[in-house]
Order: C-alpha cells, then structure tokens, then sequence
C-alpha cells in the first residue's frame, strides 16, 4: 500500500523555458529584445534630460517608429522632438523611418509604482472647529447635520 501523496507531489514541476521553446527562437527573441533597448536607450539619449525619462517604450516596425509617453502633455513634447529623432537615428545606422507617430501609453501597460503616502489626518485648530460648531448649530435640517458630524469627527483626530 503506498502513503498518501502530498499535494506538492501531486502538482507538475514547472518547465524551463528552453524546455517550451526552441533555442533558436529564444535567441532571435532575446536579441530583438536587446535591439529594442538599445533603440529606446539612443532615442532617450537624443531627447532633453526632462523629458527623455517620460518617453516610456519605443516600437519600430515597417518604416514607422513609434514613441510612447507617459500622458499627453509628454507626447505632446515628443511629436515637436520626432522629426529630428528619426533624422539622428538614420545618421547613426538605426534605420531609415518614413514616418513616426506618438501614442500615450496606456496606464493599464505600464508597469505598477506605488502610491504616494497620503499624510496622517491632522486636527485643525480649536477655533476652526469652533467655528465649523457654530455653522452647525446656526444651520437646520441636513446641512447643520452634516456640520455637527464634521464637527464631532475633527474633534476625535490626533492632535
């Protein structure tokens, strides 16, 4: 009779990639990859401190380049940027675009930053909650109700 089997050796062992894909293919993939970086690395090279760090990828493809900022204030900057872009990169051996687009990157694409730390509720002074307490008792029905609520919460708030 054999023991029972624990769920880690019931699970599949996970494969390595080179299992899953041809060598080949995963060479060709990592060198366009590098090719893609050091094209968005030229391009960020070629473009003012400032804004360079808001051109967020690159896409180059069929004669077309393709720029992505982070919001459209950025690309906006970019588009003024471009011509000269594709003009350098011809100069430098990155190919010969015929035409070059920018696109905002979507913020669902871009990698997750984590949220800027909201500060700590602090208690207003003693007269600004006074003065929200007479607001409330002067005013009637839900208004004077949502001030003495307001009132009543600033009041619990750490000093």
């Amino acid at each position: 009779m054999n023991p029972p089997s624990s769920p880690a050796e019931e699970r599949p062992h996970p494969h390595r990639v080179s299992d899953l894909i041809p060598r080949k293919t995963l060479e060709t993939c990592l060198a366009r990859i590098e090719t893609h970086r050091r094209l968005l690395e030229t391009i960020r090279r070629l473009l003012p401190p400032p804004l360079a760090h808001h051109c967020r990828e690159c896409v180059a493809g069929d004669g077309t380049l393709v720029l992505y900022a982070e919001s459209a204030a950025w690309a906006s900057q970019l588009r003024f940027y471009l011509p000269r872009i594709i003009e350098e990169l011809a100069q430098e051996g990155h190919g010969q675009f015929r035409r070059g687009k920018v696109r905002t990157l979507s913020l669902a694409m871009e990698a997750p930053r984590a949220a800027p730390r909201r500060p700590a509720p602090h208690r207003p002074l003693p007269a600004t909650i006074a003065a929200i307490d007479a607001a409330a008792r002067a005013s009637e029905g839900d208004i004077g109700t949502a001030l003495a609520r307001l009132c009543s919460t600033l009041r619990r708030l750490p000093r």
